[in-house]
């Protein structure tokens, strides 16, 4: 199944959420909140949690804990999947998000909900 992305925008954690999800770490400070639609019209979206730093990037290793780290590994996978970058670490993200909308992304069901499908690969060349 097929969808386009219709808005992909980065935004400051504390501008969506009054307080900071549970399970966050205190240096994940920004989302990448992605929204598809399909032809039928039903609306799926994908949510990436990471840190931006000052020249609009982020890094794909970091230190800190297992989950932290595989949010980060899940933003750079999707990056490469979807053929954004193979550079992740030199991307601009913020300035760059503009370039999601209007590419067409693979949905999947999971858990009784459709989701945009990418890649779990870690590493620049995994994705098939």
């Amino acid at each position: 199944m097929k969808a386009v992305v219709e808005q992909a925008k980065v935004q400051k954690i504390s501008d969506i959420f009054p307080r900071k999800p549970p399970g966050l770490r205190f240096n994940e400070t920004d989302v990448l909140v992605v929204i598809a639609k399909t032809n039928d019209g039903t609306q799926v979206g994908a949510t990436f949690y990471f840190s931006l730093k000052p020249d609009g990037t982020f890094e794909e290793e970091i230190l800190g804990k297992d989950a932290a780290k595989a949010r980060r590994h899940n933003l750079a996978s999707f990056l490469r999947y979807y053929h954004l970058t193979d550079d992740v670490n030199n991307y601009k993200l913020k300035e760059s998000v503009i370039d999601l909308v209007g590419r067409e992304v693979e949905i999947v069901p999971v858990q009784g909900r459709l989701a945009i499908y990418f890649s779990q690969s870690s590493k620049r060349g995994d994705n098939a």
